[in-house]
């Protein structure tokens, strides 16, 4: 088979494009899509009801792996642990299990059959109205390449800095500052969620305003954060489900994985590095988010919680690794009354005090969700603990 037997236009110039692999947009051609159409038909009248095999439109996006991408990977990794020896004791565990996670993005088979299964997922939950997930072309597709639906939108970090731009009449050189000045604060661990501080800040960049205009920015910065708000919620309550309920997941779920749909849905994308929960990994998630995300906090059930899921301390200190699960699965915000500026820093803190022998797999993924989640919120001036956001599902899922 040849490309044009598959494609009708085929964009070269890619349209997003990263360390592993780089993605085209492409056309179906007629003869393929009608090909398609007539299995679909065949499956339907399937007494074993045989899933259709394709219901999207003709736009595709076509995924490329770089030819050396695993080499350069490996060598890379291989520096880094090493460094990490050093400059990030403690952390052998969850790079291990970074390692071993990452390295199945290098098949794309098993990204579309992930795709596929959260897809499914998704049609089947609440949140079917809300979310897409792109339908893969499996049978079309090889380890090197995958054929998938085409989303039309844009990524949200770029659709929050467009939003922000139009709020500043249209100051796009500004809004990207603003932004980037925000990034920075939270690399540094000097990020402050005052909402009456950072409004003072933006008033003091536009100052040449006119007042009328001023005043009409600050309403549009208003009715922006109460829509960042709502995609944050929507995509912890849609994680949240996927973890607890579902026990299948994105461990990569950053910004840039999530599109702005022209539809008003969120589009979510690259299901290579996708994490699948047993049910007694899911069982003892459960117990530990319920816990941190009730009123009333029992340190001494989240300490037993904790052990339950396979995490080992050297001591039983139990406030420290209440502590600990507080920064995996729900916030890092105790670390400005301990001094810590950085969520590094205060790692080297409760490993001082409390390190742990072991973290169980499944924990570091989950963890790694949750602090991408409550970074995107920092940047978009909001304090996330993912554990209130995700107890519900928790208590959910037990019934």
């Amino acid at each position: 088979l040849t490309l044009k037997v598959f494609f009708s236009h085929f964009d070269e110039i890619p349209i997003g494009s990263a360390s592993i692999g780089q993605v085209h947009r492409a056309t179906l051609t007629d003869e393929f899509m009608n090909k398609i159409k007539s299995m679909n038909k065949t499956n339907a009248r399937n007494k074993d009801k045989v899933p259709r095999v394709y219901l999207g439109g003709r736009q595709v996006a076509v995924k490329v792996m770089h030819l050396d991408a695993e080499d350069r990977f490996r060598n890379d990794l291989k520096i880094f642990k090493w460094l990490s020896r050093v400059a990030l004791p403690g952390w052998g565990p969850i790079l291990s299990e970074f390692e071993k996670q990452i390295m199945t993005e290098f098949d794309y088979l098993n990204e579309a059959s992930n795709l596929q299964s959260v897809r499914d997922n998704m049609l089947a939950s609440p949140y079917k109205n809300q979310v897409v997930v792109p339908q893969p072309l499996i049978d079309y597709s090889t380890p090197n390449v995958l054929i998938m639906e085409y989303l039309d939108g844009v990524k949200l970090a770029q659709a929050v800095e467009n939003d922000l731009a139009v709020a500043l009449q249209g100051d796009k050189k500004l809004a990207k500052s603003l932004i980037d000045e925000k990034r920075a604060a939270l690399f540094n661990g000097t990020l402050e969620l005052d909402p009456v501080r950072e409004m003072k800040t933006i008033l003091s960049r536009i100052s040449d305003y006119p007042l009328h205009q001023q005043m009409r920015t600050v309403l549009k910065l208003a009715i922006l954060q109460r829509k960042q708000k709502k995609a944050i919620e929507l995509l912890l309550d849609v994680h949240g489900h996927q973890i607890l309920v579902d026990g299948k997941f994105n461990g990569d779920c950053h910004p840039g994985n999530v599109l702005s749909l022209s539809s008003g849905k969120l589009g979510l994308i690259d299901y290579g590095q996708c994490k699948t929960l047993s049910d007694i990994d899911r069982q003892a998630l459960r117990k530990i988010i319920s816990h941190l995300g009730s009123p009333k906090v029992d340190e001494v059930e989240i300490a037993k919680a904790m052990l339950d899921f396979g995490f080992s301390f050297k001591n039983d200190d139990k406030d420290i690794i209440r502590q600990t699960a507080n920064l995996f699965f729900d916030s890092d915000a105790y670390r400005r009354k301990v001094g810590c500026a950085t969520t590094q820093e205060y790692l080297l803190y409760l490993q001082k005090r409390n390190p742990f022998e072991n973290v169980p797999d499944a924990a570091v993924f989950v963890a790694r969700a949750s602090f991408l989640f409550r970074g995107l919120g920092s940047l978009l001036g909001l304090e996330v603990h993912t554990s209130q956001h995700w107890a519900k599902h928790a208590r959910k899922s037990k019934s």
